[in-house]
Formats: C-alpha cells, sequence, structure tokens
C-alpha cells in the first residue's frame, strides 16, 4: 500500500510537469525575440534558485539551505541543469515549432537509452506498450500540418538539438537522485539550479563583455519581463521540483514518458497567442495520455 501512494504521488506532479513545460515552448520561442539566449538561461536559473529557495526556507527551515554537496558534484550538477536549459532552447532557436514537435515525441526513447548506458536497467513492465501509445500521441498531434493545418513542415536543423537535449536532461535527473544522502526532491532543485545560474551567468557575463550577446537589462518592454519571470517560475522552478519528485518515484526512464504530454499542453498554452488546436492535436493529447496511465496502471498492479 505504501509503494502504491509512493507512486500516486508522482501522478499529480508529472501532470505539472507536462502542463508548466507545456507552456515553456511557446513563451521561450517569443522570448528568444526580445532577451540572447544564455543571458535569458542566467534569469531563469536565478528566478528559479530564488524561488526554490524561499520555498526550502518556509518548509524545511533555515538549515536546508546549507549546501553539502562536495564542490566537483555541486558544478557538474549545474553544468547538466544548465546546459540542458541552453541546449534546448537553442534547439527551440533555430526551429520551426510544428517540427520542434514532431521529433521531440521521440525523446523517451533518448531518455530510456540513456538511462540503460548510464545505470544498466532493465526497462519496467509495460514500458513498450505505453512507449508506443505516447509516441503514437505524438505523431497523432502533429500530424495536422500534413493534411492542411499550418502549411507545410520545415526543418530548421534545430529539431535534433532539441531531441539530443533529452539526454543532458537524464543524465542530470540520475545524478540529482544518487549524489545526494538523504536531502528533499526540493533541496536537489535548488542546489541545481544555484548551480546552473553560476554557470549561466558566468557565460552571460564573458558573452556580453566579448559584445557577442546583448544584455537583458536593454530590454525595457514589461511584458516580456513579465513572461520570462513567469515561466521562470513555472517551468524552470517548480517544474524541476516536481520532475525530481516523479523521477524518484516513477524511476527516470517511466517518468520521461510524460514528457511527450508536452506538446499537448503547449497546444493548450498557445491558445493565449492566438492559437486554435484542432481535433488532431486534442486526439493526440489524449493517446499520449493514455500511454503515461497505462503505465501507472502497471506498475500499481505490480506494488500491490
Amino acid at each position: 500500500m505504501a509503494d502504491r501512494g509512493h507512486t500516486l504521488v508522482a501522478f499529480p506532479a508529472m501532470i505539472f510537469v507536462g502542463a508548466s513545460w507545456g507552456a515553456n515552448v511557446p513563451v521561450s520561442k517569443v522570448m528568444l525575440a526580445h532577451f540572447d539566449l544564455i543571458p535569458m538561461s542566467a534569469i531563469r536559473t536565478a528566478v528559479a534558485g530564488v524561488a526554490l529557495g524561499v520555498l526550502l526556507l518556509l518548509v524545511e527551515g533555515v538549515k536546508a539551505l546549507r549546501i553539502d554537496l562536495d564542490f566537483r558534484r555541486f558544478a557538474l550538477l549545474g553544468l547538466m541543469m544548465g546546459g540542458f536549459f541552453a541546449v534546448y532552447t537553442l534547439g527551440l532557436q533555430f526551429s520551426n515549432p510544428i517540427t520542434a514537435a514532431t521529433v521531440a515525441v521521440a525523446g523517451p526513447l533518448v531518455s530510456a537509452v540513456t538511462v540503460r548506458l548510464v545505470t544498466g536497467l532493465r526497462f519496467d513492465p509495460g514500458f513498450p506498450v505505453a512507449l508506443a501509445l505516447t509516441l503514437l500521441g505524438g505523431a497523432i498531434l502533429v500530424s495536422s500540418t500534413l493534411v492542411g493545418g499550418n502549411g507545410p513542415m520545415t526543418f530548421g536543423g534545430g529539431e535534433i538539438v532539441v531531441l539530443l537535449s533529452n539526454s543532458i536532461w537524464t543524465l542530470y535527473s540520475i545524478k540529482a537522485q544518487v549524489w545526494f544522502d538523504r536531502a528533499s526532491q526540493l533541496h536537489r532543485a535548488y542546489v541545481a539550479s544555484l548551480s546552473a545560474f553560476g554557470w549561466t551567468m558566468l557565460l552571460s557575463v564573458v558573452l556580453i563583455a566579448l559584445g557577442w550577446s546583448r544584455s537583458p537589462l536593454a530590454v525595457t518592454d514589461g511584458w516580456a519581463w513579465t513572461q520570462l519571470i513567469g515561466i521562470a517560475l513555472l517551468a524552470s522552478s517548480l517544474g524541476s521540483y516536481f520532475w525530481n519528485i516523479g523521477a524518484s518515484r516513477l524511476g527516470v526512464a517511466v517518468a520521461s514518458l510524460w514528457v511527450n504530454l508536452v506538446p499537448f499542453f503547449a497546444v493548450l498554452w498557445s491558445m493565449a497567442y492566438g492559437f486554435v488546436p484542432n481535433a488532431y492535436q486534442i486526439v493526440g493529447g489524449l493517446v499520449a495520455l493514455s500511454g503515461v496511465v497505462y503505465m501507472q496502471w502497471r506498475k500499481l498492479g505490480t506494488a500491490r
């Protein structure tokens, strides 16, 4: 029963991950028209670190803010998190959003292979069926462009970068679970965000000093700042925290299946920008959802 409750906690956590990361897709694409990539990543990790720190202080007390991780692991953890944010956003910058979503449905495959290579763990029971359902859902989700949706699909090259960035995030997820002793998932996300901010801030200062990036302080559009800070709180801060919860309870490979909910939620969030979902996108999202629900059902059956 304890194992069943342990698994059930992951369900709402991963729903939030899908919703917040789905919002990240259209917002990040729009924000790249206002901010340069690396300085934008530095702002996001800074906001995430502060938000997680405040939450950690309120929930666990001031002692929880102490970083007990050795410097090498602290630096590597942030390099992986910050590297993922930068690489993923770079892929979005040079992608057609529709084709990026098309390629991204193969993300769980990249994650599963990464887990297999790093840990040697076998796939959980029901994983192949769940993976097939989520991939099918992703395919349906983006197929509307092939039947008269938003025009022909174009390939910008960044789609492959978006796909491969899953391996960086998977590696971070694995290390975030094994490099700490008994730290809470909130503390792990906080430590990683602080380290990621250090890396992205250092790189931002260098790029701005060399004249290769614009200072974010030059952006005076209040709407752009509101969007950036909002998505940093939702996706980079709380999204990372709830991802750690899901990954710790489901395993990284199974949690990665939920990545296929991101395109579905991205469509819903995009309605705020004037885009209306069609039948293919709705059905595709429901099929993808059936995949992760099936995986949950199998895991609950095993836990009994």
